[in-house]
């Protein structure tokens, strides 16, 4: 049987328009977590940026100086944490991956993941894309942790509090080596 060549084409266009793989994988609460080495819940104090040559020649990074608490242990944090791109225009450089301006502007309250990334100078603590950065805001008298959409840590709006609890607890999970039940 032979196809007409009005439906090899529409055949064509069907494959090509299948997206290709994505650049941020999705990743439950409890995969970010098992990833990285910290939650915070803090408020972001001071904004700039740097160049480093990783990890490729060139790259820009933004570090923010970041004072709150730990939602895994409950302990102060007073540290800085820094991710790939910059929002500064004089920077000429930025990343489709990077937290956006609006979670990391200074005096914002935020949630972030971080680790550590080895060969980057000095051994910061890293927040590797968007999907470490929630920005909290207030919503009817609460602090709410701003959700990213489906395949995010946080896919909606969740209050502040129901996030630490649920933090805490898949911290406790991983710890114990038991399988995590945050989403």
């Amino acid at each position: 049987m032979r196809f007409p060549k009005i439906a090899l084409a529409a055949l064509g266009a069907a494959a090509l328009a299948v997206p290709t793989f994505a650049a941020i994988k999705a990743m439950t609460l409890s995969e970010l977590m098992g990833v990285t080495t910290e939650t915070v819940h803090v408020k972001i104090l001071e904004k700039s940026s740097f160049r480093a040559d990783y990890p490729s020649p060139g790259c820009v990074w933004t570090k923010l100086k970041v004072q709150g608490e730990s939602l895994r242990t409950g302990e102060a944090v007073n540290t800085e944490v820094v991710f790939l791109g910059s929002h500064d225009a004089a920077d000429n450089y930025g990343t489709s991956e990077m937290p956006t301006l609006q979670d990391t502007r200074v005096g914002n309250e935020a949630v972030i993941f971080y680790g550590k990334q080895e060969g980057l100078p000095g051994n910061p603590n890293v927040a590797f894309n968007l999907a470490g950065v929630y920005r909290v805001e207030k919503a009817f008298g609460a602090p709410v942790v701003i959700g990213k959409g489906e395949g995010m840590a946080f896919a909606e709006n969740v209050k502040l509090d129901a996030a630490s609890k649920l933090i805490r607890q898949t911290h406790l999970e991983l710890q114990a080596g038991k399988p995590a039940s945050g989403k």
